[in-house]
């Protein structure tokens, strides 16, 4: 029966908390102001998840975390839940390229729009072709802050990795941009991700607020310099076996 009135005060406690989260960063999205170089609106997102991320029983763990705050370029990771992006933005604000239904997503979708997220319509060849120039663009602009990309390309809370789809690796290559190789684990998987594209948000969120207090891992592993000439198949497949032994080994260590 514990779980009822800890559900209750996450919600009590967290969707206010959201609430003001979403619409301050929709305010400040408006407003030129930045802070080392980044969207006030974005810092406001990140701050923000660091209230969040505990309001609903989710501690971070992170035992390198000047490695994410020293990189510049792009940030490759494992995509195990729709919490990911919390999990990245953690440490300091990042930019993100997501699937374009997550732009109608309620709270996610407008501080998704509001922090300068990258959206690609992955049925539309033409429309990918120009969110890969957007990203090649953005790189060229500033590698601050760091570009987020999941290059299984879905959500994938199974044991093994997808393969790692070699478009980012093709940016690499073309921009010379370094990118560090990211693992991301969750203490109770099952809980934090959707369990079929069936379900619905609230009935996510409901077992969210209900499920026992449990942690997140972070782990930061390698950064990767391209070199012209590289293989981006090759990079993809060998990124794919660091990420895949770190998660084999994160998995060990917490049980």
């Amino acid at each position: 029966m514990i779980a009822y009135p800890r559900a209750l005060l996450r919600f009590l406690y967290g969707v206010p908390t959201l609430i003001l989260v979403t619409v301050g960063v929709v305010l400040f999205s408006w407003m030129p102001i930045r802070w080392r170089g980044v969207r006030l609106a974005s810092w406001l997102f990140a701050w923000g998840v660091r209230i969040v991320m505990p309001a609903l029983g989710l501690r971070f763990i992170c035992d390198d975390r000047q490695a994410v705050i020293r990189h510049r370029g792009l940030i490759l990771s494992n995509h195990v839940s729709f919490f990911d992006t919390l999990v990245m933005s953690h440490i300091l604000p990042m930019r993100y390229v997501s699937k374009a239904e997550v732009r109608k997503w309620p709270f996610i979708g407008p501080i998704a729009a509001a922090t300068g997220t990258m959206f690609v319509n992955r049925s539309d060849k033409s429309q990918r072709a120009d969110v890969r120039q957007q990203v090649v663009d953005s790189l060229h602009q500033s590698l601050y802050p760091p570009i987020v990309i999941f290059p299984e390309g879905k959500r994938n809370p199974e044991d093994t990795l997808l393969p790692f789809r070699y478009g980012v690796f093709e940016i690499a290559v073309e921009t010379g941009v370094p990118y560090l190789l990211c693992a991301i684990h969750y203490e109770d998987t099952a809980s934090m991700t959707w369990q079929s594209h069936k379900e619905s948000v609230i009935t996510s969120i409901k077992r969210v607020a209900l499920r026992d207090p449990s942690r997140v891992w972070l782990t930061p592993l390698k950064v990767v310099q391209p070199q012209p000439g590289d293989d981006p198949h090759q990079l993809a497949a060998e990124a794919r076996e660091i990420v895949g032994d770190a998660l084999r080994q994160m998995r060990s260590a917490s049980q």
